[in-house]
């Protein structure tokens, strides 16, 4: 008889926990497919926004981080990056530049201050809210260096590492 209790006891048991993992199963699945619809959703918002905006882009790459996609193109022979955030409003846009576009007074400090490395990358970024900066990537062996520099030509490290 105390065999007989124990069977009921444990296949009661075996049936609760089937349950739950049946119910956190499914809860798991409804968050994802609802954050996945979010996502899809903002993305979407985007991908229709940057359309309207670059109909002639090409070579286009969408990529979420966080609570940003960022969309890499080319337009005009020149790449570029968007970037828009979960409402699917343009947060920034960037694209790469000579170095001489960059304001007189920066190319000199740069080559000046800098004349042991060797310049790989000017990136000039357009932030809605903090305006326009230009990133000039420089590299000198194992060091490497990112220049932050403002429209007046104002120059500051903005990164510093070892490659």
């Amino acid at each position: 008889m105390a065999f007989r209790w124990t069977y009921l006891f444990y296949k009661r048991k075996n049936i609760k926990l089937t349950i739950m993992k049946k119910f956190i199963i499914a809860a798991i699945t409804v968050i994802t497919l609802a954050s996945t619809a979010f996502a899809a959703d903002n993305n979407d918002k985007a991908t229709s926004l940057f359309k309207a905006a670059y109909p002639g882009a090409t070579n286009v790459h969408y990529k979420t981080t966080g609570e940003l996609v960022s969309i890499s193109f080319v337009s005009d022979s020149t790449r570029m990056q968007a970037f828009y955030n979960t409402s699917g409003e343009q947060v920034a846009i960037s694209r790469e530049i000579s170095t001489q576009s960059l304001p007189l007074r920066a190319q000199r400090y740069i080559t000046e201050k800098f004349s042991d490395y060797t310049t790989k990358e000017v990136i000039e970024m357009d932030h809605s809210t903090e305006g326009t900066n230009y990133y000039v990537s420089l590299v000198n062996g194992n060091q490497k260096v990112i220049a932050q520099v403002s429209v007046g030509g104002e120059v500051s490290v903005f990164k510093k590492s070892g490659r």
